[in-house]
């Protein structure tokens, strides 16, 4: 789809009006997506078929169900039943054996990639389908959001009335189903036979079960892929992407915001520590504005969030979280919107295992370049973005516990909550600032460097760093540099340094006192 072929770009909040043949794109950005869903499954005429990680909404299940009694054509690729959570397996499994028994096609996804082991919400599997579509013979939908009862912060893009959309939605469905369910040598989907291929017939373990996985699974689990099957490089098109098959998603990610003269984040979660570097970087290096929604919990990796986010937040990335329960997988920059089912995970954004193999679920992403649309999810972002509140308070709020056992266990005292909130604040605080001067000292430290042409940072760079760090506070005359100095820089000869520094133009003397030359230094 090119951005000219976009007759219309309308409010989601509008009333669609009867009798429209008109090609039309929605983008929604809200808690009020399903019931978006059931009216586009409403509209169908002809077919629906449903590419979607988790379906448990009771009112989805109606609305299925009185298509297929009008005799609409119904397919639906999910996970097993034993994927869904136990409160509501048992409901969710009569809901699907009653659309099965009025002739909706059922396809199960058994396909398993990784290792469970790595995370405490997975037991004895992993299944790695995660994507999330939608295609009728009237719409091609592409979402964040699975079907399920809890109304969440959720995004998606539908196509209305664009033959050419339902065609390549249509195209990626009918190839999962060729990947991972259709008969192939005697195993579910051309997977398996496509990994030999490229291994010239030989497993080398890539089909293993691994250690603590259910022996059933034995014909459904891939370690990791060849890389052959994962493309890297690739230029951003309009069109839906099924990773890694079609592009690894942190390669294509990367690229994208790499790109941009601004970046809108949106992720449930956000674990993955190299994301978080990349970012951090890019920040630093590029100096663009950089927003991120999330929700700063998660069952494994606490501690690790934690210190993700005070790097985050020391680069001066706006990180805040909503009020709502938020679900939203969304990439906005100034040439893309970016619509998927990729949480910022390890094995949602993919890894390299080797030189060979990559690993990663099976995700669904759709970009767009129309300008128009663009700028309005850019809004509705902003929107959402000014609502929500500072992830800053939520590490305040942890912070406060070690204030009172500070306070209370250590001294015996008592503490108002406003005293052991302004506490936690302080020291949150001090631990950002604490960062942001290691940041600091690396900048200036690159930049001489790079003023000599050099790669490696010895002790002199470092002591010439420090030096111009503590002049960007003030002036100071030698004896102050030498005591701020005392202790870190022994073997240094401080006057060799600075005259060094003076005689390449970074610090100027006046009278007794050195201070930065402003105009020597990067902004």
């Amino acid at each position: 789809m090119t951005s000219t072929s976009l007759q219309q770009i309308i409010n989601p909040n509008r009333l669609l009006y009867e009798g429209s043949n008109l090609p039309e794109v929605v983008f929604e950005f809200s808690a009020e997506i399903i019931p978006k869903i059931i009216s586009e499954i409403t509209l169908a005429q002809k077919f629906v078929r449903i590419a979607m990680f988790q379906i448990h909404n009771h009112e989805v299940f109606n609305a299925l169900s009185q298509k297929a009694k009008q005799g609409i054509k119904i397919e639906i690729l999910t996970l097993p039943y034993d994927s869904i959570d136990d409160d509501v397996r048992s409901e969710v499994e009569q809901d699907f054996e009653e659309l099965r028994k009025q002739g909706v096609i059922l396809y199960f996804n058994q396909w398993n990639v990784g290792n469970p082991e790595r995370t405490t919400t997975a037991t004895n599997r992993w299944y790695s389908f995660h994507g999330k579509f939608i295609v009728t013979d009237k719409s091609a939908i592409v979402l964040s959001a699975n079907l399920i009862k809890n109304q969440e912060l959720d995004v998606a893009v539908i196509f209305r009335n664009d033959e050419q959309k339902i065609k390549e939605f249509n195209e990626q469905y009918d190839r999962l189903l060729n990947l991972f369910i259709n008969n192939d040598e005697g195993f579910d989907g051309s997977i398996h036979r496509k990994i030999l291929e490229i291994q010239g017939g030989q497993d080398c373990g890539v089909f293993d079960l691994p250690k603590g996985a259910d022996g059933r699974h034995k014909e459904h689990w891939i370690q990791h892929y060849p890389t052959d099957l994962c493309p890297s490089d690739i230029v951003a098109e309009e069109k839906l992407y099924l990773t890694p098959f079609d592009c690894r998603a942190r390669d294509f990610i990367y690229s994208l915001i790499e790109d941009g003269e601004y970046v809108y984040l949106s992720t449930e979660s956000f674990t993955d520590e190299d994301f978080s570097a990349f970012l951090s970087n890019i920040a630093t290096n590029k100096k663009i504005p950089i927003k991120v929604l999330t929700e700063p919990k998660s069952m494994d990796f606490t501690d690790r969030i934690n210190s993700m986010l005070r790097d985050l937040l020391s680069r001066d990335i706006d990180v805040r979280t909503t009020g709502q329960d938020l679900h939203a997988k969304l990439l906005v920059t100034d040439k893309i919107l970016v619509v998927s089912s990729i949480n910022l995970n390890r094995i949602n954004l993919g890894f390299k295992k080797s030189e060979k193999y990559w690993r990663e679920n099976t995700e669904t992403l759709v970009g767009i370049k129309n300008p128009e649309l663009i700028q309005y999810a850019k809004a509705e972002y902003d929107r959402i973005f000014e609502s929500s509140t500072s992830v800053k308070e939520k590490l305040i709020e942890k912070l406060q516990n070690m204030a009172k056992d500070i306070l209370s266990g250590t001294y015996g005292l008592r503490s108002t909550e406003e005293t052991k909130k302004l506490f936690a604040r302080f020291v949150l605080k001090e631990e950002i600032d604490l960062r942001k001067l290691f940041v600091k000292l690396g900048s200036l430290a690159k930049e001489l460097l790079d003023k000599n042409n050099e790669r490696t940072v010895n002790k002199q760079h470092l002591v010439s760093a420090l030096i111009l760090y503590y002049l960007t506070e003030r002036k100071q005359d030698f004896d102050q540099l030498k005591e701020k100095l005392d202790g870190i820089g022994e073997g240094s000869d401080l006057a060799v340094i600075l005259a060094e520094l003076e005689e390449n133009g970074l610090i100027e003397k006046e009278n007794d006192y050195y201070k930065i030359n402003l105009t020597a230094l990067s902004p």
